[in-house]
């Protein structure tokens, strides 16, 4: 592995990935405003559902890291648990996105419970797993540039749905999310047995000790490192849980442009794997932490204008160029973000000795998670108290001055302690490679001669 993974080993192990961005991608923002839409659930209550669910994720997330750290099976830690993930994955996927006419709230919440645990089991060891094929800074960017643009490939296949489906009329529907379902339960099989049958395990330290579960939060408040990342997360997480909400709801229920779905994302979706190359070059030269805070500045700058964007088919175009404008910096940040967490889960292991990379990860999701969660409800409880409702007939002028903040002000605002952070992380990447200089020297002394 050290010398190179090899490019057909890369394109397996990215592709449930690309599934995944296909069956993300309609549920933290889409769903909730179509089922509000079809089956009358308050919007102050579906953010309950959320929240609920992210408690949930409190008590499954660590416990999946940790069993996947310890487990020990002829196909390694991690592969048993994607499987076993991906198996639950397609059965919560076909009932959600295909509610029929039982789409109430206790239907919802509960396969929505289940669906955000599928993933848990899922994709926390997949992506220790690939944090553990490479050490080295450069590979490891490499395995997560190619993730990234399986997640971007996949975003593509979700924009242009609403056009490949004719009974959908061009909109982002339960129609397009029926035959998706179909879709997601032939490809998350395939592409996940696939992957574990080929792609190898990873570098893996047999020195290394078992971890144990109660050593976990000892471990976290001796990482200064860890303790910055989950900080900035937090920040990054609820900017990211208040967008991904409302997003959607701003373009269909506001803007009135919902219609022309695909028209208006599937420019900003090709940009992304176009500029993937160019960023992870810029990357290696200039460093993560460096291109990554410049890249969330410009972010934070572009996220207000749509405020200034007026309802109506003219929004169309100016809000093209606006996602298209946020796409340029995504790749860069898909790739930059989990190899500088692979750096911090390295700097646990060169000072413990053992390897907590599907804890470390787990822990970071479910922050991840949290703070989403909490951005979800905090929108969906701030776009009830202006009265704002997506299925009214109409709106007054308080509730819409409630949907234009929440949309376009907000993330903004939560962003920038975030940026901060991640200009004054403490792991360089000249430090990064003497982590991983003094891991080599150990695995080294500790093989048999």
């Amino acid at each position: 592995m050290r010398s190179g993974i090899s490019t057909w080993h890369l394109l397996l192990f990215a592709a449930p990935a690309a599934v995944s961005a296909i069956m993300h991608g309609p549920v933290a923002g889409i769903l909730p405003t179509l089922y509000s839409a079809e089956f009358g659930l308050d919007l102050a209550v579906m953010g309950t559902v959320l929240l609920v669910a992210r408690v949930f994720d409190a008590v499954t997330d660590p416990l999946i890291g940790y069993f996947s750290d310890c487990t020990e099976s002829r196909w390694g830690k991690r592969k048993p648990w994607v499987v076993f993930g991906a198996a639950l994955t397609v059965f919560s996927i076909y009932f959600l996105f295909r509610p029929g006419e039982h789409g109430g709230m206790t239907y919802y919440l509960a396969f929505s419970l289940l669906l955000y645990f599928a993933w848990t089991v899922m994709e926390i060891p997949y992506i220790a797993w690939g944090l553990e094929l490479s050490r080295d800074t450069e590979q490891r960017a490499k395995v997560n540039a190619y993730r990234a643009g399986a997640l971007l490939l996949g975003g593509i296949v979700f924009t242009l749905m609403p056009s490949l489906v004719p009974a959908a009329g061009g909109s982002m529907n339960f129609e397009v999310l029926g035959v998706l379902a179909i879709g997601i339960a032939i490809a998350v099989p395939l592409t996940t047995l696939l992957a574990v049958k080929y792609v190898p395990q990873g570098e893996i330290f047999e020195q290394d000790e078992r971890p144990r579960l109660g050593e976990l939060f000892a471990s976290l408040r001796a990482n200064k490192p860890f303790q910055v990342f989950t900080l900035m997360y937090v920040f990054i997480g609820l900017a990211s849980g208040v967008s991904g909400v409302v997003s959607f709801m701003y373009i269909d229920t506001f803007l009135d442009i919902g219609d022309r779905y695909t028209e208006l994302f599937l420019p900003a979706v090709i940009i992304g794997p176009i500029t993937l190359p160019f960023w992870v070059k810029v990357m290696n030269h200039f460093g993560k932490i460096r291109s990554a805070t410049v890249a969330f500045v410009l972010y934070a700058l572009v996220m207000p204008l749509p405020w200034f964007i007026q309802p109506g088919p003219e929004a169309f175009l100016p809000m093209l160029l606006y996602y298209s404008g946020l796409s340029v910096f995504m790749p860069l940040l898909m790739v930059a973000m989990p190899t500088i967490l692979g750096d911090v889960i390295d700097y646990d292991e060169l000072h413990t000795g053992k390897n907590r990379a599907g804890q470390y990860y787990s822990y970071m999701a479910l922050i991840a998670k949290g703070t989403t969660a909490v951005g979800g409800p905090l929108a969906f409880l701030a776009l009830g108290y202006f009265g704002y409702q997506p299925g009214a007939e109409s709106n007054d002028e308080q509730a819409v001055l409630g949907l234009r903040l929440v949309a376009n002000i907000l993330p903004a605002l939560l962003i920038i302690p975030g940026v901060y952070l991640l200009w004054k992380f403490p792991i360089s990447d000249r430090a990064q490679r003497q982590q991983y200089e003094a891991l080599e020297a150990r695995r080294k002394i500790a093989e048999p001669a």
